[in-house]
């Protein structure tokens, strides 16, 4: 699928304007390193779209345990404490990594110069499927990547309980929008065009 192809308008929520669903559609389509996704409103709670620091992750393949960047995928209602569960609860997170890291690490495995500019451009534009650009805004001090397809979950008492864990900053009303939109791309691909019979 070209993600630019994709139409964010049937995403929209119902109760916007048609002007307003245009205006967003068309923020979207125009993400750019300068657009605002962060905001402080929420300190104390746990929402989707979080950004949390110092928190624990293992990574599959070299079983490898650390205190990292993480970005919360799943829904806010999910994972509330508030909620009454019959079981404990899972949190699912992915990674966060610095965006001019990845970009050293592509030079580094030899991809030529200019494709290397190529993808960092594709990534900042919101063009990369398995990808979120965070752009560097308030605590967040530098652009950074969240890598969708290495999300983990864990038990939320294991999440809430980390000593080192803190959050930065949580998704803004049009941050959350992108994030969903670029969920429904990598999860759902409802516009796949796969007749599966």
């Amino acid at each position: 699928m070209n993600i630019d192809s994709f139409n964010y308008k049937e995403f929209l929520p119902f109760y916007l304007t048609e002007d307003q669903k245009i205006g967003l559609a068309n923020a979207l389509k125009d993400f750019s390193d300068t657009s605002l996704v962060f905001t402080n409103k929420y300190p104390n709670d746990t929402l989707q779209g979080d950004l949390w620091e110092k928190t624990p992750y293992m990574d599959f393949v070299s079983g490898r345990k650390d205190e990292i960047h993480v970005f919360v995928l799943s829904n806010s209602c999910d994972v509330d404490p508030s909620n009454s569960r019959d079981f404990p609860v899972f949190i699912t997170y992915a990674p966060v990594i610095n965006f001019s890291a990845y970009e050293n690490a592509l030079v580094a495995k030899g991809f030529d110069a200019q494709v290397v500019a190529a993808k960092m451009f594709a990534i900042r534009g919101q063009k990369i499927t398995n990808m979120m650009f965070l752009p560097a805004e308030g605590k967040v001090d530098v652009e950074s990547i969240v890598l969708l397809d290495r999300a983990i979950s864990v038990p939320y008492k294991a999440f809430a309980d980390a000593p080192n864990s803190q959050k930065l900053t949580s998704l803004n009303q049009f941050g959350h929008y992108l994030l969903s939109f670029k969920l429904s791309i990598h999860f759902c691909r409802m516009h796949e065009g796969l007749a599966r019979g």
